[in-house]
């Protein structure tokens, strides 16, 4: 429903105002305000990111990498249902 009240209304405002809302997102991208908030954002993404994979890993195969072939999985999947 946003998308088709926002297209609606963006396509009712015209080539012009496109034009201008594009003007100043891009004035806003190349300062250095918004460059220096975008690598912080994007530090604590990937810090977020690291820590979600490490959870799962954690949960799912007992802190072994899935791929790793050291030893043994901690759980024992015979005659789960969830991996036919």
């Amino acid at each position: 429903m946003g998308l088709a009240v926002g297209y609606y209304y963006g396509a009712k405002a015209g080539r012009e105002r496109y034009q201008q809302m594009d003007h100043y997102l891009a004035q806003m991208r190349a300062s250095d305000a918004y460059q220096d908030l975008r690598s912080r954002l994007d530090g604590v993404v990937d810090q977020s990111v690291g820590r979600a994979r490490n959870a799962i890993n954690d949960v799912a195969f007992g802190g072994h990498s899935p791929s790793s072939t050291s030893g043994p999985t901690p759980f024992d999947y015979t005659g789960d249902p969830t991996l036919n």
